[in-house]
């Protein structure tokens, strides 16, 4: 695997913009180097938390041992607050950049795939939300998203909105903008999942989720599942009993959405909790359920 840092000028955000990229170009078996790999490689675009930066899925996972077993490219830019939402009331296209900008800029630069059932937009917490707008949004480049513990926002959008609060809805138009163009456009996962029930020619991405039982946003994530089979989407749910809205959590739940993904070897986690036992329950069709209320019947 190469491992590179990528410093560009995005057209979209008006300034320099860095991402990881994790390329499978070849492959060390012992002391000998194996056959070069040349691609074009299916991909994964990893989008992180709140907050958060491009290399925390280096430091605090490794999927890119995952990733190398199963010859899948890795890229992971960096979104400062962990959102990229267009907002068009004030020019930024956040959003823009993730589905259009990055795509392009990065299959130019390296062997990717350009089939959509070859690319994957991925995220956790706050990322996933992202990955959900996005992921729907641009139908005909991402064939699969996958949403791991994610903060689905639209709730407490409408809270913010119906709040006295002044501090409150400041708060929450800092990542989206004005609260009030919020519902009903793009920046609302109800809006664009029913959009594909009024134009059933739109191509369907495949959904991978996974909240733990014990993550405050459990209930969040089995709302949305329930949203996305209800208009027709194929969504695989997993709802370990065990594991919160943690890193470890996140580590070793990317290698199961790899091997979704990407069916290959499974590697051991190094997480606390042995979360990677649970994945032998693997089967065809619907998952079986983990815990709690069988997702199957959400």
């Amino acid at each position: 695997m190469a491992l590179l840092r990528v410093d560009f000028y995005s057209e979209y955000l008006k300034r320099n913009v860095v991402l990881t990229a994790v390329i499978p170009v070849d492959k060390m078996d012992g002391d000998k180097r194996a056959k070069k790999r040349r691609g074009p490689y299916r991909t994964v675009y990893l989008l992180h938390g709140l907050f958060g930066q491009d290399v925390d899925w280096i430091d605090k996972t490794h999927v890119v041992e995952t990733a190398e077993a199963r010859d899948v490219a890795l890229i992971m830019p960096s979104g400062e607050d962990g959102l990229y939402l267009n907002k068009p009331e004030i020019n930024e296209w956040h959003g823009k950049f993730i589905s259009e900008e990055l795509i392009t800029i990065t299959r130019q630069l390296f062997p990717l795939s350009a089939k959509r059932e070859d690319t994957a937009l991925a995220g956790i917490s706050i990322g996933a939300y992202t990955a959900l707008i996005n992921g729907m949004l641009r139908p005909d480049r991402f064939g699969s998203i996958i949403m791991l513990s994610g903060a689905f926002m639209r709730d407490r959008i409408l809270d913010a909105v119906d709040s006295h609060s002044p501090r409150k809805r400041k708060y929450y138009e800092r990542f989206f903008g004005d609260l009030d163009t919020v519902i009903g456009t793009e920046k609302d996962y109800v809006a664009l999942a029913e959009r594909f029930e009024s134009e059933p020619d739109l191509p369907k991405p495949n959904f991978y989720v996974a909240c733990g039982l014990h993550d405050n946003l459990c209930e969040n994530n089995r709302e949305v599942v329930k949203l996305l089979r209800d208009t027709g989407f194929d969504v695989t749910y997993w709802e370990p009993g065990i594991g919160g809205h943690e890193w470890p959590f996140w580590n070793a739940w990317i290698d199961c959405a790899l091997d979704w993904f990407a069916p290959g070897e499974m590697r051991p986690t190094t997480a606390g909790g042995d979360y990677t036992a649970l994945t032998s329950l693997r089967a065809p069709g619907k998952p079986i359920p983990m815990t709690g209320e069988d997702p199957s019947n959400l």
